[in-house]
């Protein structure tokens, strides 16, 4: 079971997006994300971590907290975050 960390939201900077996903890489235990964004705007991404651990890492990493705090100072109107354990994941690709 992998805690996944889901959150959506628009309008944040570029480069602040971009710095959050290299410094979430480096985190032990993170096992990648998702990413989907609507043409109006709407857009989740989810993160994977292998465990709590390794997410409450993420979550009280103090660039990510200055990060979340500009945010909601600036770009978001509003999100939601959600905190789950993936129970089974199953896909399919075409060969």
């Amino acid at each position: 079971m992998r805690p996944a960390c889901c959150w959506s939201g628009g309008g944040h900077s570029a480069e602040t997006n971009a710095r959050m996903e290299d410094l979430v890489m480096d985190v032990p235990g993170f096992l990648g994300m998702d990413h989907a964004q609507t043409p109006g705007g709407l857009a989740i991404t989810v993160g994977y971590f292998r465990d709590a651990d390794a997410l409450t890492e993420w979550r009280t990493n103090a660039e990510h907290r200055a990060a979340q705090k500009r945010g909601q100072a600036e770009w978001y109107q509003s999100y939601t975050l959600h905190v789950a354990k993936v129970e089974r994941s199953h896909g399919f690709m075409r060969a």
